[in-house]
């Protein structure tokens, strides 16, 4: 009898034991659902420091020799005259050379003919005197650049930017959840989690050049006016997803 009154005790404390467990199971799982989740975003106006010129030399000879030495040539008064106005020399940077057959469509043979070389030279001049971007244009276009592309401004160090966007994120999101919880009439608990999102930011805005080819009665001259070349500021941009408790 003494052993049959100890196993009915050691199996009501054991019932006792997993009733407290599961309500407290209960109890987590329904905290847990009380969360409020909020996104932030913040946006900082930077001014470009960085401004990407690209230029291109071409000469046209009937043998590629010529055509690679008159390329020469004229890229070299091209770098002369933006060393000269303060460029340096790391920053003057090829991205494309070539030197090509030229050929034309011949109609009373029905083909293709050779018809000389073409040299191509293709270079990016950066220089962070971004207020006076029209004199380098100017003066490589004196200097006989044959083509004038873009002009690029960007940002040297936007990881300082960012991080002030960042910052905002953060109390954007935080002043979010602060006042849906006062609309649903709750205090507002501590930030459970942050996750910072994916940041697809450029870091560059790409201007026109007005650039044109105007047919002379000796050759084709370009000519450009660079001098009013504008900007815009560049935005930088951070993301987050932050969850309080309530």
């Amino acid at each position: 009898m003494k052993k049959l009154i100890a196993t009915v005790i050691i199996i009501t404390m054991s019932m006792t034991s997993v009733f407290a467990t599961t309500a407290f199971a209960q109890e987590v799982t329904q905290t847990a659902q009380r969360i409020i989740e909020v996104n932030g975003k913040g946006i900082v106006s930077a001014k470009p420091d960085v401004a990407s010129i690209y230029f291109t030399v071409e000469s046209k000879e009937k043998t590629a020799e010529k055509a690679q030495t008159k390329n020469t040539e004229v890229t070299e008064q091209v770098t002369k005259a933006l060393k000269e106005l303060g460029v340096r020399d790391d920053a003057i940077i090829t991205q494309y050379y070539s030197i090509d057959v030229d050929q034309i469509y011949n109609q009373e043979k029905q083909k293709w003919e050779e018809n000389g070389y073409r040299a191509y030279n293709r270079f990016m001049v950066k220089t962070n005197d971004v207020n006076h971007t029209g004199k380098y244009i100017d003066a490589a276009v004196k200097a006989g650049v044959t083509n004038v592309g873009s002009v690029s401004f960007s940002i040297s160090d936007p990881n300082k930017y960012y991080k002030q966007a960042l910052q905002s994120a953060v109390k954007n999101a935080s002043s979010s959840a602060a006042s849906l919880a006062e609309s649903l009439g709750v205090s507002l608990g501590n930030c459970i989690s942050v996750q910072e999102l994916a940041s697809y930011n450029s870091y560059e805005r790409e201007e026109g050049v007005a650039a044109t080819m105007e047919a002379d009665t000796s050759n084709s001259k370009l000519r450009a006016s660079g001098a009013n070349i504008k900007y815009q500021d560049i935005e930088i941009s951070a993301n987050v997803v932050m969850k309080y408790a309530y």
